[in-house]
């Protein structure tokens, strides 16, 4: 845990309580026994009386709230000393500007460059939706396109990225005063006196304009926009003394009503916080704010990734996102003197080594939970998904194996490819490094910190020959359309596991095995899917070619068996006879076929395939019913190949089996050749014969 100076333990006990009993809490993180939601975690207010009601900074008092003995302030200071104000403000106003000299113009994106025009214009827009023009005078809780995310980009202020690019590019003095123009307006209606006010259509969402994750990436955003525009005409004196009271207004709502609890959001808030303390070390309290944003960020973050550095939520964008926040703090804490404990960084390190392990052919994330993929392949391998945080591990750390993994320098890449993250429930098979692998993600994990994961233990994606095979359905939607849309795409029976009378599972995922050598890889896993009945997956990567998957139901669980299987957009030829259903590509394809002595039957099922937000496209989903109640088992033969003729497999299991065993073995057969697989669970051991 990070220790304060005794100097900062007095400051900070005269500003903060500490609740609740903290050990029990990080304990069970560290165990991996989270609840559904977010778990409460160390700091938080104690009382009102300790924590009174807030009220903004009345802006011609900012400059008490600054140190101006420091470097740089002393005309500011003796302007303010002889009663000068406004002397006072150019003075700082022309501080800034040679503090942050304007950065060399640069070419910026079309695209960026229109939307920047038309937020000089009050139109605004977000995600796949169209655009909506706020007019003149503009209602910030305005919900346009009936989707709360919407409104959250807007007091996230996603609209100050872009015309801080267009005026680095152009210098463009519109660029300018639309941006004061539009923060003044902001920061006038949204005084701290009002933080607590509800949503008008989200009636539940009390204080969402200064909710944790909103004021932590809105004040990363104003900082990292305010040296491009603190020199704009229109940033005048005037505005820097509101601009800068407001900044101070979120420190102060942040330091004393932070979230508290084990989530992504306690991350992006302590960003915010941070940044704010970096950016503007004038601030008196930036000392303060620094040291009290390390301990409480060492709190949420150790608490919320998995020892084997996974974030706790099991989706790949909030993955990213701790990731890149969490490192942005660590280095604002080297540059600012303050420790950092070892493993705070090695559990930094930890995260990339998953993203390492677990990415996709294309450098993306398996799409599990709420994760995003992008539907075509990147024009150049520096466009993919995680190339530039995988440069970054190496720069970080001095490791070249993660920048190998990023450029495909294979003579810097371990031989080994299939890794295993079994705090997480995470794994990756693959035959190779190269573009063209195949690739098998799988997950089966613990209950997530919040709602952000999916009832799919057991579920798995497919990629080979540089084709996905095997999607995940994606998640669709978060605000629109909750009760539709979105829970169509969280229903265990449309990811590719096992369910009892279609009904979704509760989440409760088990590592039972790992073992991984040159010519098999097995990984056992286990999810108490029912009351009555565990659902048990065993998946052997063979030869490095084809895989088997065993599913056991195991329990006394009345009710239909069904294990579903969901492929790419695209044709698929079903032959219920033999059992099989192969995709109908003219390049690669995959052979999904049941066990030779498996009695079940084939049909056809709804299938949708949604790659990012608010985008979907119909896809071919099946299931196997089966002819028995469990106990029972599923044998599944999955065989990605090129061409289009499906290669000739059967499996079976060996005489003696019993469902829910520790010990089982099989046999697969093609022309010419036979395999003897088996694992022993008890032994932790797996065997392959040819």
């Amino acid at each position: 845990m990070y220790r304060r100076t005794k100097r900062e333990s007095v400051m900070m006990r005269q500003r903060m309580s500490l609740s609740g009993p903290v050990t029990a809490l990080l304990l069970l993180a560290c165990l991996g026994m989270f609840i559904e939601f977010a778990v409460p975690l160390l700091l938080v207010p104690a009382s009102a009386e300790e924590t009174p009601d807030l009220a903004s900074l009345a802006p011609e008092k900012v400059l008490s709230t600054l140190d101006l003995s420091r470097p740089g302030l002393a005309a500011v200071g003796k302007a303010e000393a002889a009663g000068d104000h406004g002397k006072a403000l150019r003075a700082l106003l022309q501080y800034y500007r040679e503090k942050y000299p304007p950065a060399p113009t640069r070419d910026i994106a079309g695209a960026s460059r229109k939307e920047a025009d038309d937020i000089v214009n009050h139109i605004f827009q977000w995600g796949p939706y169209e655009s909506a023009d706020y007019g003149s005078e503009i209602r910030w809780d305005w919900d346009p396109r009936g989707d709360i995310e919407w409104v959250a980009a807007m007091y996230r202020f996603h609209w100050a990225d872009p015309l801080a690019q267009a005026f680095a590019e152009t210098g463009d003095p519109k660029y300018g005063q639309a941006f004061v123009e539009v923060t003044r307006d902001w920061i006038v209606k949204h005084p701290l006196e009002e933080r607590d006010k509800a949503h008008y259509v989200y009636e539940h969402w009390e204080g969402f304009a200064w909710l944790d994750i909103q004021t932590g990436i809105r004040a990363t955003r104003l900082c990292q926009a305010f040296p491009v525009m603190v020199h704009a005409d229109a940033f005048t004196p005037e505005f820097l003394e509101r601009f800068l009271a407001s900044l101070y207004d979120h420190q102060v709502k942040t330091e004393r009503y932070p979230m508290g609890k084990v989530h992504n959001k306690a991350v992006f808030e302590q960003r915010g916080f941070v940044n704010i303390a970096y950016t503007f070390p004038e601030f008196r309290d930036a000392p303060l704010w620094m040291a009290l944003a390390m301990e409480r960020q060492y709190e949420a973050f150790m608490a919320q990734v998995t020892p084997d550095g996974v974030q706790r939520e099991w989706s790949g964008g909030y993955h990213t996102g701790v990731l890149r926040d969490a490192v942005e703090i660590m280095e604002r804490m080297d540059a600012g003197d303050v420790s950092v404990p070892e493993d705070y960084r090695q559990r930094v390190r930890a995260m990339y080594d998953y993203m390492f392990g677990i990415a996709t052919p294309e450098l993306a994330y398996p799409m599990f939970g709420d994760t995003s993929r992008g539907i075509d392949k990147p024009a150049a391998r520096s466009q993919c998904q995680l190339y530039s945080e995988l440069i970054k591990a190496t720069e970080l750390f001095g490791d070249p194996k993660y920048a190998a993994r990023a450029t495909l320098d294979y003579a810097r890449l371990p031989e080994q490819g299939c890794y295993a993250f079994r705090d997480a429930g995470m794994y990756a098979l693959r035959d190779t490094w190269e573009p063209d692998q195949i690739y098998l993600a799988l997950h089966c994990s613990p209950p997530a910190i919040s709602g952000h994961d999916q009832p799919d233990n057991g579920t798995f994606e497919l990629c080979a020959f540089g084709r996905w095979l095997m999607t995940d359905s994606g998640y669709y939607t978060y605000g629109h359309d909750p009760e539709e849309a979105r829970a169509w795409h969280r229903r265990t029976r449309v990811h590719q596991t096992l369910t009892l009378d279609r009904k979704d599972t509760a989440v409760a995922g088990k590592s039972l095995l790992w073992h991984t050598e040159p010519e098999l890889t097995v990984v056992a896993v286990e999810n108490a899917s029912y009351p009555d009945l565990t659902h048990r997956r065993t998946v052997f990567f063979v030869d490095n070619r084809f895989f088997v998957l065993l599913d056991e139901a195991i329990g006394n669980a009345h009710g239909c068996l069904d294990l579903h299987f969901q492929f790419a957009p695209g044709e698929i030829t079903v032959d219920k006879d033999a059992g099989q259903i192969a995709t109908a590509f003219d390049d690669v394809n995959v052979c999904v076929r049941k066990g030779a002595s498996i009695s079940a039957t084939i049909e056809e099922e709804e299938g949708w395939f949604g790659w990012t937000y608010g985008k979907r496209v119909a896809r071919p989903a099946v299931r196997f019913r089966h002819d028995n109640p469990a106990p029972a088992y599923f044998l599944t033969l999955i065989v990605p190949y090129t061409g289009v003729g499906a290669p000739v497999l059967t499996a079976v299991m060996d005489d003696g089996y019993l469902v829910g065993a520790d010990k089982v073995s099989l046999t697969v057969q093609e022309p010419g050749k036979t395999y003897a697989l088996g694992c022993d669970l008890k032994q932790q051991k797996a065997w392959y014969n040819r």
